[in-house]
């Protein structure tokens, strides 16, 4: 998956999840096409289940306290994404037109950086991973 250098497995699981929400929509959708076609809302629940053991494995970490509110925004934008809209946001499309997704995407590669300190990780790549 990633590097030990990386830090602990939850720290690891969380970039994880953020490199394929960071990804351009393109790599998200081939993503979500390997080896068979799965949903969108994939790409929430692998945030939402690396997001409490982060948060309780890596609280006390400084960068993790750094990008806790970033993180708390894209569950909320989540949140938001799940709740009555006129448009359905879990679509293949949704990833390109959506300004939600556009917004979870911008933020993800943010925390991605703080936590890596690269902004040329290779998101999306290859199949699923986890």
């Amino acid at each position: 998956m990633y590097p030990d250098w990386y830090g602990s497995p939850a720290r690891r699981f969380m970039i994880a999840a953020l490199s394929r929400l960071a990804a351009d929509a393109t790599a998200q959708q081939r993503w979500l096409e390997f080896p068979l076609p799965i949903c969108t809302d994939e790409l929430l629940f692998d945030f939402d289940d690396a997001l409490p053991i982060y948060a309780r494995e890596e609280a006390d970490e400084i960068d993790a306290i750094a990008v806790m509110d970033e993180l708390r925004t894209i569950e909320g934008h989540f949140e938001e994404m799940c709740g009555e809209r006129p448009t359905d946001p879990w679509t293949y499309e949704a990833l390109e037109t959506d300004p939600a997704w556009a917004a979870v995407r911008e933020l993800a590669r943010e925390v991605l950086f703080v936590l890596t300190g690269d902004r040329t990780l290779p998101l999306g790549r290859g199949p699923r991973m986890g």
